[in-house]
């Protein structure tokens, strides 16, 4: 059965030239165009995501050009034999130093602008090279295996190597800028996607390798050493864990951001009790669609809130909430202490004091995976049965 890379590398059996694809070919080239157009809003605000989806987008279309009706409409339209071919190959090159300059940037900030225009001078004298060798070779008819219909050609052995060349030689560098990356990284998610590019481009290299070997015995009339499908299975793996590696580290933020936005919405009730108090807390600047940052909010304006509500708490106050609650319960002792401190300043009484309660470490500073899990706690406290039947009405009436 061929496969989508073969379509890709341009190296399609004629016999297998059909209008019919497997079902694995659809699913790969679909993953690919989806994947070209999820990353698409984020390659529009961020520069840094451009150069991946244009690596994403760069595989799509070349793939594309491979089904065999857009490769013959591309041929027949324009008259020239194998066109879609070099096309493809000019494409594919655009993705490859797409990668190579995404994992640059990434893992050598440093000296990845300074090392930009060299890459791309690289990737346009590769892609010179591959149009002059085609033009040079003598394409009588159309084929379908590109790689081995011109056994003894120089032309079609120095295009053969420009292009595997290329593709070796940007592997090569995005495996070990991803390796290097991959250990500096935080454990999770994100180590483990960059393993896997790492893995994938791994064998991108060893596929780019393999190819120079097959151009050299050819040259010299001599079959090579392994069988196209073990070279088409080395392609299969290398774009296969680039596109699951690539996708890691998005499955892993995007569980933190359900995570950050169901843990919002539990602390809700209580942020709508405390900011109903004390709207001056809340915050006008825009939240955007970022759950983390609606997260940080909550909590920035519970904390701010519960210091501004800790001025009404003079010391007859705590004493009877502490009674109320009990030594064991000490966020139910805050939840009570909350309701009744709210409750006096929306009947208009002034605060006796200064907050004692406000804390010497800045946001920053706080750990705040341990404040929200104290939050959540309080919030559950605020909201329970106990804190409404032990809340004292006499706390919350004004004389």
């Amino acid at each position: 059965m061929t496969t989508v890379f073969q379509l890709a590398a341009g190296s399609v059996p004629a016999t297998q030239t059909t209008d019919r694809l497997s079902p694995s070919h659809l699913l790969v080239l679909a993953m690919l165009w989806l994947v070209t157009a999820w990353r698409l809003p984020a390659a529009v605000r961020n520069p840094r995501q451009r150069t991946l989806w244009t690596a994403f987008a760069g595989l799509a279309i070349a793939i594309t050009l491979g089904l065999p009706a857009i490769t013959a409409w591309v041929d027949a339209s324009s008259g020239v034999h194998n066109l879609a071919m070099v096309i493809k190959h000019l494409t594919g090159l655009v993705a490859c130093d797409g990668v190579l300059a995404f994992v640059t940037a990434t893992a050598r900030p440093e000296p990845a602008t300074r090392l930009r225009r060299p890459q791309l001078a690289v990737l346009l004298a590769a892609q010179a090279g591959l149009v002059v060798s085609f033009c040079l070779m003598h394409r009588t008819a159309e084929v379908g295996d590109f790689f081995q219909s011109y056994p003894g050609s120089v032309p079609a052995a120095v295009y053969e190597l420009i292009f595997a060349g290329y593709l070796g030689s940007a592997m090569g560098l995005a495996s070990w800028l991803f390796g290097t990356y991959a250990r500096r990284a935080a454990a999770g998610w994100l180590r483990t996607g960059l393993r896997v590019l790492g893995a994938g481009s791994a064998a991108g290299l060893c596929y780019a390798l393999l190819r120079v070997c097959q151009v050299l015995l050819q040259l010299d009339q001599r079959p090579m050493f392994l069988g196209a499908s073990v070279l088409y299975g080395i392609e299969w793996t290398a774009i296969g864990l680039i596109l699951v590696g690539s996708s890691i580290p998005a499955i892993g933020g995007g569980r933190a951001a359900l995570r950050a936005w169901r843990t919002a919405r539990r602390l809700r009730p209580l942020w709508v009790e405390l900011t109903t108090a004390v709207p001056e807390v809340v915050l006008t600047a825009p939240l955007g669609r970022s759950p983390r940052v609606l997260l940080h909010r909550r909590v920035i304006e519970i904390r701010d809130a519960s210091l501004v509500l800790a001025g009404y708490a003079d010391q007859e106050l705590c004493e009877r909430v502490a009674r109320q609650a009990g030594a064991e319960q000490p966020e139910l002792a805050e939840a009570l202490l909350l309701r009744a401190c709210g409750a006096q300043r929306l009947a208009g009484r002034t605060p006796g004091h200064q907050s004692a309660q406000r804390p010497t470490e800045s946001f920053a500073e706080l750990d705040f995976e341990a404040e929200t899990r104290r939050l959540l706690g309080l919030a559950a406290a605020y909201r329970s049965v106990a804190a409404v039947a032990l809340a004292d009405p006499r706390l919350q009436d004004v004389p």
